[in-house]
């Protein structure tokens, strides 16, 4: 397993580990937070994203010869009104999308966690379904925990939708919860109460 930063050329494959799996949490909450019936448009969604805001450069994937097991992103979140992101927006929801997407944003928000300084913001970490439970998650924390104790950083954090089964490896890498943030029109919207903040000690 070779960990490496991500190229621009793997910006579709990034979009399918982070909205690609069907059965994951925060690909359900993300199509039904955003009045997505087709996976394909969430996949579109998140790779226009991936593409306008550069988050791919703050990317590490974990290249296992064969393919991409698993990605791990640090700093601010692809989740950002570009450009690209407006007209592709306007595709899918009509002039109207600003009126659509609004309120759907705003319940979003409410439950969007406030990181400190000193503190390395996990973005995103996936890992492909059929790699989980092989070590390749464990390797990708590894690799960020060192950079951000070189990089001074008192802790990691990261923060996951309340119903993610994921939460259990987060808490098997260390991380415990710091703080839960609920709202009950993103409950309405996506199934989930909110998000937890979970934070690991360098």
């Amino acid at each position: 397993m070779e960990l490496r930063p991500a190229g621009p050329e793997e910006i579709s494959v990034l979009a399918e580990l982070v909205l690609g799996d069907e059965s994951q949490a925060s690909t359900v909450a993300g199509m039904r937070l955003f009045g997505l019936e087709s996976a394909k448009d969430t996949l579109e969604l998140n790779r226009v994203m991936i593409t306008s805001t550069g988050s791919w450069r703050t990317t590490t994937v974990a290249d296992l010869g064969d393919g991409i097991g698993g990605m791990v992103q640090v700093g601010e979140a692809s989740m950002a009104f570009t450009p690209e992101v407006v007209t592709l927006a306007r595709r899918l929801y009509g002039d109207g999308y600003q009126s659509f997407l609004g309120p759907r944003l705003a319940a979003m928000g409410r439950v969007q966690a406030t990181y400190r300084p000193e503190w390395l913001r996990i973005a995103e970490i996936h890992v492909a379904p059929e790699h989980r439970g092989k070590g390749v998650g464990s390797a990708l924390i590894g690799h960020v925990a060192g950079e951000a104790a070189g990089a001074g950083f008192a802790s990691m954090a990261l923060q996951t939708l309340t119903n993610n089964p994921a939460r259990q490896a987060f808490e098997a890498w260390g991380f415990g919860i710091a703080a839960t943030i609920t709202d009950p029109e993103f409950e309405a919207l996506t199934g989930a109460a909110g998000n937890h903040l979970m934070l690991r000690d360098l």
